[in-house]
C-alpha cells in the first residue's frame, strides 16, 4: 500500500474516531507501529493532526485548512463529475474566473478545448493547466502567494479584480452550511472570495459533499448570494433537501 493511500485511511479513521492510537492503527492497517508513527509525523507537518502520547488526534478547528496537495487526492471521481457539469456551463466567448482548489483544477482541464474564452485565475496550478490552451486568453492575478491555497490572494488580488467583470466564476469553499453560508478557515482567502463574488454575473460554487454542514472561521457569503451550487451524489439527502428548501439552487451530479 502506498503511503498516500495509507494516510487517507488514517484520516478516515480519525474522522470517525477523532483519536487513533499507534498500536490500534498498526493492527488495523497491517503495518508496523514505526510506519504509523512516520505517517503521523508527516500528517502533523501538514496540520492535519496533532501527535499525542501513543497516538494522534484529528485537527478539527475552524482555522484548519488542509493543504491543496492533500485535497487533490480526495474524492477524484466525484470531483470529475462536478467538473464535467460545470464545464458545460461555459460557452465560447465567455470570460471565466477559476478560483483556487482541487475541483477548480478539474474544471480548468475540461475547459482547455474551448475557443475565444478569457480565463482569469488566482491559482498557480490552474494557470499552468490553461497556459497551453490555444485560441484563448489567460490572465493571472497578482497577490500574495499561499502555499496551502497554491495561489494568490489579498489586497493586490482584489484591487486588480475590481477592474473587471466576468460572466461566470467557479468558486470553492471549505465549509457550506445553511446558517453559516460559505466559509473559509483562512482570512485572506475569504476576503479575496468576497470581492470576486461582486464582479461576477453568475456565481457557481463547485464543492464535493464533504464540505457540507461545516462552518469555518470566516464567512464568505450566504447561500442566497450564490446562483448555483454543484456537488456530488454523496451529499446527505437531508442536507440536500434542507438547502433546496432554503431556496438555494443546488444540483448533485
Amino acid at each position: 500500500m502506498k503511503s498516500s493511500e495509507r494516510r487517507k485511511l488514517i484520516l478516515d479513521y480519525l474522522e470517525k474516531n477523532h483519536i487513533g492510537y499507534t498500536i490500534d492503527l498498526a493492527e488495523e492497517l497491517n503495518v508496523s507501529p514505526i510506519t504509523i508513527h512516520r505517517d503521523f509525523s508527516a500528517m502533523a507537518s501538514k496540520g492535519l493532526l496533532t501527535i499525542i502520547r501513543g497516538g494522534a488526534v484529528l485537527n478539527r478547528g475552524t482555522s484548519v485548512l488542509y493543504s491543496l496537495n492533500f485535497r487533490q487526492n480526495q474524492f477524484p471521481l466525484e470531483k470529475k463529475r462536478i467538473a464535467e457539469y460545470c464545464a458545460n456551463l461555459v460557452s465560447d466567448g465567455m470570460t471565466v474566473f477559476i478560483d483556487c482548489g482541487s475541483t477548480a483544477e478539474k474544471i480548468a482541464e475540461l475547459l482547455r478545448s474551448k475557443r475565444n474564452v478569457t480565463f482569469m485565475t488566482n491559482s498557480l496550478d490552474t494557470a499552468h493547466i490553461l497556459s497551453s490552451s490555444e485560441n484563448n486568453t489567460l490572465i493571472m492575478t497578482p497577490g500574495i502567494f499561499s502555499e496551502k491555497l497554491r495561489g494568490f490572494a489579498g489586497q493586490m488580488t482584489t484591487d486588480f479584480m475590481s477592474r473587471f467583470n466576468v460572466d461566470i466564476i467557479f468558486l470553492g469553499a471549505q465549509g457550506i452550511d445553511i446558517g453559516g453560508g460559505l466559509s473559509s478557515p483562512y482570512h485572506i482567502d475569504a476576503e479575496t472570495k468576497r470581492i470576486l463574488i461582486k464582479h461576477a454575473k453568475k456565481i457557481v460554487v463547485a464543492s464535493d459533499h464533504s464540505k457540507f454542514g461545516k462552518i469555518f472561521f470566516e464567512t464568505i457569503a450566504m447561500l442566497n448570494e450564490i446562483n448555483l451550487i454543484v456537488t456530488d451524489t454523496g451529499i446527505q439527502s437531508d442536507i440536500l433537501k434542507a438547502i433546496e428548501n432554503h431556496s438555494a439552487n443546488i444540483i448533485a451530479v
